[in-house]
């Protein structure tokens, strides 16, 4: 619980496996083992998403979509577009335009 309090507060920041395990006092296998047991994902996923679900609020508030990568936590936009076509299966943009239009 506290390694999805910690991912919930500071998706933005560099959330890293090691540094989670240093926090928490265990190994980064122990984390890694922790999320997937209970979420079913890896560690990395599980931030990543949280990151995603942060960028589409953003989207929808017409922030553009170069500051949203960064203000969730991407290193730069190329990653963030990589990222949420993968998961969403449409671009940030193209997500833009479909809000637009409800």
């Amino acid at each position: 619980d506290r390694i999805m309090a910690v991912v919930e507060s500071e998706f933005a920041a560099d959330i890293t496996l090691d540094r989670m395990a240093k926090e928490l006092y265990v190994s980064s296998s122990t984390v890694s083992h922790l999320v997937k047991q209970k979420l079913g994902i890896s560690f990395y996923r599980f931030v990543t998403q949280r990151r995603l679900i942060e960028a589409k609020k953003h989207i929808e508030k017409n922030v553009p979509l170069e500051s949203v990568a960064v203000q969730v936590g991407f290193g730069d936009y190329s990653g963030f577009y990589r990222a949420f076509k993968q998961e969403y299966g449409i671009s940030p943009r193209q997500y833009r335009n479909l809000q637009e239009q409800m």
